[in-house]
């Protein structure tokens, strides 16, 4: 990570850190509203947190930390061209920049356990597909701290990278780590197109109001805009090999708090659907309805008999009356005799019918019972 000895002044004058940290701390900010916002619904409404929110609030820390991180690597130099800093400076900005990466992995990795979290309790899939959901994305969160694992790693002793001083190291290529961190930030891009394609695939299936459906596909599918993050943030991965580190880096590290707040954001939509319908005073995800329907419609967002925390779009089968292929659904009062008495209103009997000109059509039934001549038993076919 040698710097060139001399600079051009136009050159020399470009300093990309103001970009890093008005950037990283905005984006960060409104993930934060976001995650407020999760949190009042969960905690006021829903009266009950979920797996999926601790694994946003994990990553919102992480956000957090990596802009701290990136602020005091931008106070050391980093931004700006190496040419134009000291050794010491040098050695802060890489430092720093290196640690920073560490909470921004992750902030982009732990939401997408939260979208799995989230979607299988929505969803309701299959233990088999349910199963693939948690594998890819434990398999995702691994192969983004492969990245870590390898930028700490590529060389011995790993403080040699920082510490000028240090002459007596063994580094393998950089662009071992850079190939790697394609190959991770491709899968992880992968894994936020899935979850955003298949809620979309299950709705499609569903026999459901089309404006709901879409509502719902629009909000459960954000991901795919982390996707496109994702994609682009790769593109900046080859920097890591770059001489010019403490400048060529800034674009990496702005767009990895972007992808981590983007996802943090798209995870949380689908949960503020009762906050946006009491602000808005309608169902913003629903097929309609009066503007006091958020009134009487949350009691769905509170838990059940079981205490487990239910949610209005969650897709379980329809719990049904269990009814013997046989019973008849008739409106029959039994007396105290067991037999059938007034089918017809009440009214209908006593209120003389005037005469009716014309052809008056009737319907009659007949029921027919077994040999013994008496009712049929429970489960008894008809004869």
């Amino acid at each position: 990570m040698s710097a060139p000895a001399q600079l051009p002044p136009e050159i020399a004058a470009q300093d990309k850190g103001p970009s890093i940290v008005i950037v990283s701390c905005i984006v960060t900010a409104i993930s934060t509203l976001f995650v407020v916002a999760r949190l009042y619904v969960r905690l006021q409404i829903a009266k009950k947190l979920q797996l999926d929110d601790a694994f946003i609030v994990f990553s919102l820390i992480c956000g957090w930390l990596a802009v701290a991180f990136s602020i005091a690597a931008v106070a050391s130099g980093n931004g700006k061209h190496m040419g134009t800093l000291s050794l010491d400076q040098i050695s802060g900005a890489v430092l720093w920049t290196m640690v920073g990466f560490i909470p921004g992995v992750y902030s982009f990795g732990f939401p997408k356990l939260a979208a799995i979290a989230l979607l299988t309790k929505l969803l309701n899939p299959s233990s088999t597909h349910r199963t693939f959901l948690w594998c890819l994305g434990i398999t995702c969160q691994l192969a983004l701290t492969g990245c870590i694992a390898i930028l700490f790693g590529q060389c011995a002793p790993s403080k040699a990278q920082w510490d000028f001083s240090i002459t007596e190291k063994t580094c393998i290529s950089p662009y071992i780590l850079v190939n790697y961190s394609i190959f991770a930030g491709a899968f992880s891009g992968f894994v936020d197109l899935y979850l955003a394609v298949y809620p979309a695939i299950v709705l499609y299936s569903l026999q459901m109001n089309a404006k709901r459906k879409f509502a719902l596909a629009f909000a459960l599918g954000l991901g795919s805009v982390a996707c496109i993050v994702a994609i682009y943030k790769t593109t900046r991965i080859p920097s890591l090999a770059s001489q010019d580190f403490s400048y060529d880096t800034s674009d990496l590290t702005i767009w990895t708090c972007v992808e981590g707040s983007t996802i943090i954001i798209a995870t949380s939509i689908p949960v503020l659907r009762p906050l946006a319908d009491i602000i808005f005073g309608r169902r913003v995800m629903g097929s309609g309805g009066d503007s006091r329907g958020y009134s009487r419609g949350y009691k769905k967002y509170g838990t059940d008999r079981s205490n487990n925390a239910r949610d209005e779009h969650e897709l379980e089968p329809k719990r049904r009356k269990v009814k013997h292929p046989y019973d008849l659904e008739t409106n029959v009062e039994v007396g105290k005799d067991s037999s059938q008495e007034d089918i017809l209103p009440r009214d209908a009997l006593t209120t003389p019918k005037k005469p009716v000109d014309g052809i008056i059509r009737t319907k009659s039934v007949m029921v027919y019972y077994g040999e013994n001549d008496g009712p049929l038993k429970n489960g008894e076919d008809w004869k």
